[in-house]
């Protein structure tokens, strides 16, 4: 039931389900589970607002979100797909709408929480990637907006 952790193998085990997480140690996803919360939001949920602070992020753990730039859907979420960071990241306000289509099982990360999963040396490529892809896809999407 508990590992020598201290965490429930279920809740290692579900970790180790998110793609972000995928191939870590038990010892890696004990460290990671003391910073994460878990929430579920009905589908409808907007879980961040462009424009707005950016005081969390979250992890897919289940469901799908839209993604929005003003009016255009940029691109759904995936399981395992980290958002909000670029925002708490980069200490600015939210760079998109996030709303939940579906019921969705989330993992939440405070700032503090977050600037730690950037900084842990097993996870720091897998958050830098995933910032990247966001930021790039940002930046693509701002890109063909300015020449309308």
């Amino acid at each position: 039931m508990f590992n020598r952790h201290g965490v429930p193998q279920q809740r290692l085990d579900s970790l180790g389900r998110v793609p972000l997480f995928d191939g870590l140690s038990d010892e890696v996803l004990a460290r990671i589970a003391a910073h994460v919360t878990e929430t579920e939001v009905p589908s409808g949920s907007e879980l961040t607002k462009r424009g707005q602070g950016s005081r969390e992020a979250f992890i897919v753990e289940d469901g799908v979100a839209e993604v929005r730039i003003g009016d255009d859907v940029v691109a759904d979420t995936r399981v395992g797909d980290l958002i909000g960071e670029l925002g708490v990241l980069r200490n600015a306000p939210r760079s998109a709408t996030v709303v939940a289509k579906t019921p969705m099982h989330l993992l939440v990360l405070s700032v503090p929480d977050l600037h730690w999963l950037a900084d842990e040396q097993d996870v720091a490529d897998r958050v830098r990637a995933n910032f990247d892809r966001h930021l790039g896809d940002l930046e693509r999407h701002l890109g063909d907006t300015t020449g309308d």
